[in-house]
């Protein structure tokens, strides 16, 4: 979230300090994401903790609340046993929950890891997408040492179809010229509702296909773009696990399909250490659902849930440039990926 949420730096550190035993001396908003309000926190003693707040009063943070029993006791399980130690995970409180709440809202602690994300670093050099696919195929590795009885599997869910005609009917029927943000939308987005509903027909006909598709299914990340990676060092870390699932490996595959392909395919059987089959069908249900859930995103959070115009302002340029504009791009991608698994198959 761009904006604080209205909590006192004060009464957020108290109810820390209560619960995790901490003498915390600073809080610090960051001003990053929408599934969460993200802050950081440092101690009297030195030591640092990444803070997640979920607001009960919006309804997507409210859901995402439902997701904590999901990965919060993966990341934990993944370091503390070693499966995987390049990562976010919760800090247990007193009473050994990974989980706080009070006020109506949720607050999650979590270990602080040190450098800065890669949100601002794309396009990525051959050697961090080189990384990226090998701790993808590591982690997928890992799959049958994870206890899975909490994850989500797959079921190649597109419910938000129903937000995003919500929001397009509001934008068509509503009057908003005296919301410049508003009026923004009908402008950007109206036009484009005929293609819209191409993709969404073509979303549902993917989904078919995803489904009829008996390949094993791993652990997947579901959500590897730069703002959740963090580079210290030589090392690479991941953060953000809140859409991890057991999912077709194609789940972390979907913001590497461009230039980066043949890097990141290469590298991830080098890691996996044999042949690898990609089913291309499957990339692009992930990656046409991946824009359109986010559309419905942006246009609930701004017609719906934003309270403030700088959110508000926010989510207008993700729509703008994050979003609608990288529709058209997908099958261009997905040809050149083609063409390298072609290539490789009969070398």
């Amino acid at each position: 979230m761009e904006v604080k949420y209205g909590i006192e730096d004060r009464v957020l550190a108290m109810n820390l300090d209560k619960a995790y035993g901490l003498q915390i001396e600073s809080v610090y908003f960051i001003p990053m994401g929408d599934s969460a309000y993200s802050y950081w926190v440092s101690c009297m003693n030195g030591e640092r903790y990444y803070v997640k707040l979920f607001d009960h009063q919006n309804d997507r943070q409210r859901k995402n609340t439902e997701r904590l029993q999901q990965y919060l006791p993966l990341t934990w399980q993944m370091f503390h046993q070693g499966h995987f130690r390049n990562i976010a995970y919760p800090i247990k409180s007193l009473n050994g929950g990974f989980e706080i709440t009070f006020d109506g809202i949720t607050v999650v602690l979590f270990n602080f890891i040190e450098g800065d994300t890669l949100a601002e670093a794309y396009p990525f050099s051959d050697a961090v997408v080189s990384d990226i696919a090998r701790s993808v195929a590591r982690f997928q590795q890992i799959t049958p040492l994870i206890d899975k009885t909490t994850l989500l599997e797959e079921t190649f869910d597109i419910s938000f179809e129903s937000d995003l005609e919500k929001c397009i009917s509001m934008l068509k029927n509503a009057e908003t010229s005296n919301h410049p943000i508003k009026e923004a939308l009908r402008e950007h987005v109206l036009p484009k509702e005929e293609r819209i509903r191409e993709l969404l027909n073509l979303v549902r006909k993917l989904r078919g296909v995803a489904i009829a598709d008996p390949k094993e299914k791993v652990l997947g990340h579901g959500d590897i773009w730069g703002g959740n990676l963090i580079r210290h060092g030589n090392e690479l870390h991941f953060i953000d696990w809140e859409s991890a699932m057991i999912a077709p490996l194609e789940l972390d595959f979907i913001n590497y399909i461009g230039d980066e392909f043949e890097v990141f395919y290469s590298a991830y059987e080098e890691q996996i250490g044999r042949s690898v089959s990609v089913n291309l069908d499957l990339i692009r249900f992930y990656s046409y659902r991946h824009h359109l859930r986010n559309l419905s995103n942006w246009l609930m959070n701004i017609l719906f849930r934003n309270t403030n115009e700088t959110q508000n302002d926010n989510d207008l340029e993700m729509i703008l440039y994050h979003c609608m504009n990288r529709w058209e791009s997908i099958e261009q991608k997905i040809r050149a990926a083609d063409v390298i698994l072609q290539r490789r198959l009969y070398r």
